[in-house]
């Protein structure tokens, strides 16, 4: 009892907090929208049929170092020109397991975001700018198929996933800021890794297995966000009331992988480490990639810990970057700098919602079985 207590006052904590903070979210120079398990992790392959999950998982990161190509650009630093992106988001996720090899998920994610630079540089840090949104994500659905029979094949499988991302977060929100000069206090489209919605329809393709040893589980999962839809709405800085604007963002692809080890340390405690990548290609898979786009890419290494008792599971991982690469920019070549966080927080609450309790299973950054990935934000400079 002191456990499920002590459960439940950690998702308070973690909800309370990401309700009071200001605003913050997702990555640096990558834009991972969705946040909930529907993007880079490895659910439990034994849910039993008919039976709900819900989950509520925060993710939180500054990003304010800058990056050309895989050299940090030292001088922003010594200067105070640097970049702050702020991100928070917290998503809800439901899944049922329609039988013992599908699963159906849902997200709905909230943003809050920020994105500031001195205006003018040389006004240093104390001239910052903040341009700040937040709102309803973009809607995330998927559906998990086990390629064998969790019957007969308890201690490996295989899963292969597809679904659709809705465009129902905002991608054209505005706040007021000056320009480049510090003047001209008016108001204008804020930067893309702000938006809470990329204003694209897109298509998911998700892969992950997992093999376990006794009380370890090795495990992987990859997922790739696929955006047909070309460009989006104005860049950052133009005016609302501009009709012909100088450029456009466009609506880009993402993805994440995930390699790892779990070990279950008690009944009620699992740690793990795995090996993360994600980021934003410089080219889409279907369509053409005009507008503009941080492409790169960031790895980590990823502790993590989950604590479980019945029907309750509280997990909290800390992706910590040690790869930063700014790709250059498709079609044009053109080399580009942003920033990366170098450390991320990633925490859930999950309930299941069915006659049996939840196994201990350690395996991925979101207790909630077989739910759903997320994906990156583009952030920060290039245009400011």
């Amino acid at each position: 009892m002191r456990i499920l207590k002590f459960l439940l006052s950690a998702a308070i904590v973690m909800v309370s907090q990401i309700v009071s903070t200001s605003p913050v979210w997702a990555q640096g120079c990558i834009l991972f929208r969705q946040t909930s398990p529907m993007f880079g992790t490895t659910g439990s392959p034994d849910q039993e049929v008919g039976s709900w999950n819900i989950a509520f998982t925060t993710r939180n990161s500054t990003a304010d170092i800058h990056y050309n190509g895989t050299e940090r650009q030292r001088q922003r630093e010594r200067e105070g020109t640097y970049v702050v992106n702020r991100q928070n988001s917290i998503t809800a996720t439901i899944s049922y397991q329609l039988s013992p090899r599908i699963s159906l998920n849902a997200g709905l994610p909230f943003v809050e975001a920020s994105w500031g630079i001195p205006s003018p540089r040389s006004g240093g840090p104390a001239a910052r700018a903040n341009e700040n949104a937040r709102g309803i994500g973009d809607i995330t659905t998927l559906a998990r198929i086990s390629l064998f029979s969790p019957s007969t094949h308890h201690t490996w499988n295989l899963q292969i996933g597809g679904g659709l991302k809705a465009p129902t977060g905002n991608n054209k929100a505005t706040d007021v800021f000056p320009d480049g000069n510090g003047t001209n206090n008016l108001e204008r489209y804020v930067d893309i890794s702000v938006h809470p919605g990329d204003g694209g329809w897109g298509v998911i393709f998700d892969l992950q297995g997992f093999k376990s040893m006794g009380r370890f589980t090795t495990f992987g999962s990859g997922t790739w966000l696929a955006n047909p839809r070309n460009t989006g709405t104005p860049s950052r800085g133009n005016l609302v009331t501009n009709t012909n604007p100088s450029n456009v963002n466009t609506v880009s692809d993402q993805f994440v992988f995930r390699a790892g080890t779990s070990v279950s340390l008690t009944r009620h405690i699992a740690a793990s480490i795995a090996w993360r990548i994600e980021g934003v290609p410089r080219y889409d898979l279907f369509g053409r990639s005009d507008g503009f786009r941080r492409p790169g890419v960031e790895m980590y290494w990823e502790p993590g810990v989950t604590l479980t008792t019945g029907r309750h599971a509280v997990s909290l991982n800390i992706p910590v970057g040690y790869y930063f690469n700014r790709f250059r920019n498709p079609y044009t070549g053109n080399r580009g700098d942003s920033t990366f966080p170098e450390v991320v927080a990633i925490a859930t609450y999950s309930m299941r919602l069915g006659r049996t309790q939840m196994k201990n299973q350690g395996v991925t950054d979101q207790p909630a079985p077989d739910a759903i990935p997320a994906l990156p934000r583009q952030q920060d400079q290039d245009q400011e």
